[in-house]
């Protein structure tokens, strides 16, 4: 039986919005072979949405305040390098809007050299506040979107 490998995270055929936000690793996020646990690159993806929500003001606390919550359903984590002990990791987070109600981010993870370390993807759906699945995108996201139409930036 022949196993079939599974192409790297790939960003969607989109335009999307980019933010990008720094770190530093700590002690308590590397693990005995003295490299970032693979857990933790999850956190730096959540780090990359932080940025990306200041920047462009669509945070949870936006989000939330707008009736609504955006539970993770899906990610993806590709490792190439390994980040250490301090070393200060940059991650790039881009939104990919969807007509889908869901909110599909593409991170890239460089170490201190610019060396890409990781990359990945997320899927969060749209729950109002007591946690129903919303099946349209909701009016505030569709403004959002509407307002930062022309920083879209079109894949190459």
């Amino acid at each position: 039986m022949r196993r079939r490998k599974r192409a790297p995270v790939s960003e969607p055929a989109s335009r999307y919005l980019e933010a990008a936000g720094t770190l530093n690793v700590r002690f308590q996020e590397v693990d005995s072979l003295r490299i970032v646990w693979h857990g933790h690159y999850l956190t730096y993806f959540e780090e990359g949405r932080n940025a990306f929500g200041r920047q462009y003001e669509f945070g949870y606390p936006d989000i939330m305040s707008a009736g609504y919550v955006v539970p993770l359903v899906h990610a993806e984590v590709d490792y190439f390098a390994p980040a250490r002990f301090e070393d200060e990791l940059t991650v790039i987070a881009r939104l990919h809007p969807e007509r889908a109600a869901r909110v599909t981010f593409t991170y890239l993870i460089l170490g201190p050299t610019g060396r890409k370390l990781a990359s990945g993807l997320t899927t969060q759906c749209f729950t109002d506040l007591e946690g129903n699945l919303v099946l349209t995108r909701p009016a505030f996201y569709e403004g959002f979107l509407a307002a930062w139409d022309a920083h879209m930036v079109e894949l190459e």
